[in-house]
């Protein structure tokens, strides 16, 4: 058997160049030959500004923090992100997300990492996606954050511990409720099941009020984790 594994892999690696020389990578975005998002296309998604808050990533007219997190800090330490979410960026997460097209994983993956380079934006101990629950899991068939973390902690070295955080209740959708209504919504439905590190990185797709986030961190802080960073694909303004 460990003489066929070479040769098998060596199949599957000429099956897969094969299949790339046959079938070429297209723009998700445009189609235009050559990449999954290309140059073009990645151009047009809206980027937030260097002068954001320290906290929330909101941005401000100078460097510090937004009003509302001048008054109570979050929960969370820091909203890593450098997109917002608008068009034709939304689109793509929202076809991501609720219409099946796995096929934006990589470049959506890709795009958030390409803007801190060959460095993460912050050094956790762990890469923790946000939970879906059962039901939601059933009916999407996959979690959009544990696919961003798994692509980030591989990209990165940093382990991914995706049953560490759990969803008590099943919440409904978030999509277009307040941010009083998603407070509510939200009260009390995460959980821990085991010890996580010092320092971790809560993944998701999108930050809108930060309900969720901080939710979470106060979960994560109750157990004694000393810094939570959120990592998101864009911001809602």
């Amino acid at each position: 058997m460990q003489r066929i594994l070479p040769h098998l892999s060596r199949l599957h690696d000429a099956a897969g160049r094969f299949s790339h020389w046959l079938f070429p990578e297209r723009c998700r975005a445009c189609a235009a030959p050559g990449a999954p998002l290309c140059a073009g296309c990645f151009g047009d998604w809206p980027r937030l500004p260097a002068e954001r808050c320290s906290y929330c990533a909101l941005p401000v007219l100078d460097n510090g923090d937004c009003p509302v997190c001048a008054v109570e800090s979050p929960a969370y330490d820091h909203v890593y992100t450098p997109f917002i979410y608008a068009e034709p960026l939304n689109t793509a997460i929202l076809a991501w997300k609720f219409q099946q097209s796995l096929d934006w994983t990589r470049p959506l993956a890709d795009a958030w990492a390409s803007a801190w380079g060959e460095h993460p934006p912050s050094h956790p101990d762990a890469l923790l996606p946000v939970p879906l629950h059962r039901q939601r899991l059933r009916e999407r068939g996959y979690n959009q954050s544990l696919l961003l973390a798994r692509h980030w902690g591989k990209r990165w070295s940093i382990p991914v511990i995706p049953g560490v955080l759990r969803r008590r209740r099943h919440t409904g959708h978030q999509l277009g409720l307040s941010a009083a209504a998603r407070r509510d919504n939200l009260d009390a439905a995460f959980a821990l099941r085991g010890r996580v590190p010092d320092h971790v990185a809560v993944v998701d797709d999108v930050l809108t009020t930060g309900t969720t986030a901080a939710q979470i961190a106060r979960t994560l802080r109750d157990a004694g984790v000393q810094r939570i960073d959120i990592w998101v694909l864009a911001r809602a303004l």
